[in-house]
């Protein structure tokens, strides 16, 4: 064969061989690109969550320990407990509002997870283990806690004051710290690390006014103790649901269950 007849192979090859490097090479400078915007925008994630946290427990801290002598000052119980989720509101409800509007342009019912409405099996799954949690409690109070039953001091709760200490104080915890806290580290950390985390900060949340109300003492490790393990399982329901109602549920099941142990750490 003339090497005239192999020029046309030739060229067709190189040609291909132009076309696979150039392929190649948009596809490894998309994932480049790609990378590095994650990257970056990750990071800005963690930032904005940050300041924002670092905000809320500022303001949280004053509020729950040198501004606490307003609480103090109103006699009402019904009235103190409509004035403390008045401040949860604008303190925990409306700043996690807040932020998803303006820095994740989310509407805040869809991304703090309140229009998520889980499936039965799911309901009966986070029920389950919701149960399990509180059995697990009750257990606990009884032998080691040292605690009883008693409803007296459920049963002689005003309705409000039942309301606005068991149901509206519960759900405008878990709508900050599950359906914005829970949410924003699980898109930057595994589950687990999300989990322990904001059970941390959950946790951290209770510590300005324990300690300057009662100081370091052993019913406060157990206290903060009893609000981390709770704070796991919330985080778990919602992992599983994506859902603030489940961990809202559970957490008006333990603040009730709380109210039912006498001497416990409601």
């Amino acid at each position: 064969m003339r090497e005239s007849d192999c020029r046309p192979h030739r060229s067709k090859e190189l040609r291909v061989g132009f076309a696979w490097f150039n392929i190649r090479t948009d596809s490894w400078r998309d994932y480049y690109w790609h990378s590095m915007t994650f990257i970056v925008n990750q990071r800005r994630a963690a930032l904005d969550l940050s300041l924002f946290l670092a905000a809320f427990f500022i303001l949280w801290t004053v509020r729950a320990t040198w501004f606490y002598t307003v609480d103090e000052s109103i006699a009402s119980p019904t009235s103190r407990a409509a004035y403390a989720d008045l401040l949860k509101l604008v303190l925990w409800v409306l700043p996690a509002a807040a932020f998803a509007y303006w820095l994740r342009s989310t509407p805040p019912v869809k991304y703090l997870g309140l229009c998520v409405v889980p499936g039965l099996r799911d309901w009966l799954s986070c029920l389950a283990a919701t149960v399990i949690f509180l059995l697990a409690v009750t257990l606990f109070e009884l032998t080691i806690g040292g605690k009883s039953f008693s409803g007296a001091s459920l049963s002689s709760l005003p309705t409000m004051l039942a309301l606005l200490q068991l149901v509206i104080s519960p759900l405008f915890e878990e709508i900050l710290f599950r359906g914005l806290v829970m949410k924003e580290l699980m898109s930057l950390l595994p589950t687990y690390l999300a989990n322990a985390l904001t059970s941390l900060l959950f946790m951290g949340a209770h510590l300005p006014y324990w300690l300057s109300h009662g100081g370091p003492t052993p019913a406060m490790l157990a206290n903060a103790v009893g609000v981390f393990v709770f704070s796991v399982v919330a985080c778990c329901l919602f992992a599983k649901t994506s859902s603030t109602w489940p961990p809202t549920v559970a957490h008006i099941a333990n603040n009730v269950l709380s109210s039912l142990l006498v001497g416990s750490r409601a």
